[in-house]
């Protein structure tokens, strides 16, 4: 989630207290810097920033749904759909009530927005969908080869998740005192929770350049020295002032800057410099275990998931004779396996 960029200091200030206050702003929900490596779920907490959920993030849009609601809506095998069953009729060919529900029950949020009406916007999408199908076969498309590597590409993903999400249904819940572990091991996010006002301030440098950058950081006292030691280091620094709750932060610029208090910076090196973040305003705004609870529990059945299907997978490719041709069997060698992408803070 990207950062709220904001000038004056002072409304940066203020946000920070109204949002501890439980007012309500402009600014929309905040996501948790927690979540799962491949972003399937993240802690989160509301717009007054008491109430902490679980976030699921889509994978993919109501599109996605829609091809998934026409591939495996449980049609029978001759194509008929009993009378009771048809939700709309296009040109002679049955949109069923089935198709609806599968698309329903791949989009919660659809539902939740829209209520009652969620049905019949799902249906008037694949009645459009079904007209343009029907259009593209009169014009021989179905045998286009681009559709048909869609195709098999398409009933491919869809096996493949169908396999994760049967191992995903083997996880367990969390006990009492893992919940306990899994909220003692964050304070900065829990009991220690704060509402932070940063200012980040990037600079180009080498290794060595670095190492003088750190001391500069660790010893200054507030922005606007840090700015003027570097300038005077000869560095170039570009800086810009944010809002982040300690959720938003990934954990690792939240670790260091748990322990840091307003005026004090912590150096994040990166490729060809380094990043700086400055406490401008910490504000402590705890989470107790109570609330924390229910999302965590969720949050753990969510990595539980992922974890079983990382090892399965492992142990697929392990088990499975893959040979590559042409130019990546040459890069196959040193080339590490594909996995999770890592988190690089922006």
């Amino acid at each position: 989630m990207a950062p709220y960029h904001i000038r004056d200091r002072r409304l940066l200030v203020a946000w920070v207290r109204g949002a501890v206050a439980g007012r309500s702003g402009p600014f929309p929900t905040r996501r948790a810097g927690i979540g799962s490596s491949n972003g399937a779920c993240a802690l989160a907490f509301d717009r007054s920033g008491r109430r902490l959920t679980v976030q699921q993030n889509p994978s993919r849009p109501l599109l996605w749904a829609l091809v998934f609601g026409v591939l495996v809506a449980g049609c029978r095998e001759d194509g008929a759909v009993p009378e009771s069953q048809v939700a709309a009729r296009v040109n002679g060919e049955d949109v069923s009530v089935h198709q609806v529900q599968a698309v329903l029950a791949r989009q919660p949020r659809l539902l939740a927005t829209a209520g009652e009406a969620s049905a019949q916007r799902v249906l008037e999408a694949l009645i459009d969908q079904e007209v343009a199908s029907q259009a593209a076969r009169e014009q021989g498309l179905a045998s286009d080869p681009l559709v048909i590597q869609s195709k098999h590409a398409t009933e491919r993903e869809l096996l493949a998740r169908a396999h994760h999400d049967r191992i995903a249904a083997k996880a367990g819940g969390s006990t009492s005192d893992e919940i306990d572990r899994y909220y003692d091991s964050r304070p900065g996010l829990f009991a220690q929770r704060r509402l932070y006002v940063l200012q980040e301030t990037a600079i180009e440098a080498s290794d060595a350049q670095i190492k003088e950058a750190k001391a500069i950081a660790l010893r200054s006292r507030g922005a606007d020295e840090l700015v003027r030691a570097l300038k005077e280091a000869g560095f170039r620094p570009a800086s810009r002032q944010f809002v982040q709750a300690a959720e938003d932060l990934p954990m690792v610029l939240l670790e260091p800057l748990a322990s840091a208090e307003p005026g004090q910076s912590r150096l994040f090196p990166q490729a060809g410099g380094a990043r700086i973040f400055t406490i401008i305003y910490a504000h402590a705004a705890p989470v107790d275990r109570r609330t924390a609870a229910p999302a965590i529990t969720e949050f753990l059945l969510a990595e539980r998931k992922r974890q079983l299907v990382a090892d399965e997978m492992k142990r697929l490719r392990q088990a499975a004779q893959v040979s590559y041709g042409g130019t990546f069997a040459r890069s196959a060698a040193s080339a590490p396996l594909a996995g999770p992408s890592a988190s690089v803070p922006r």
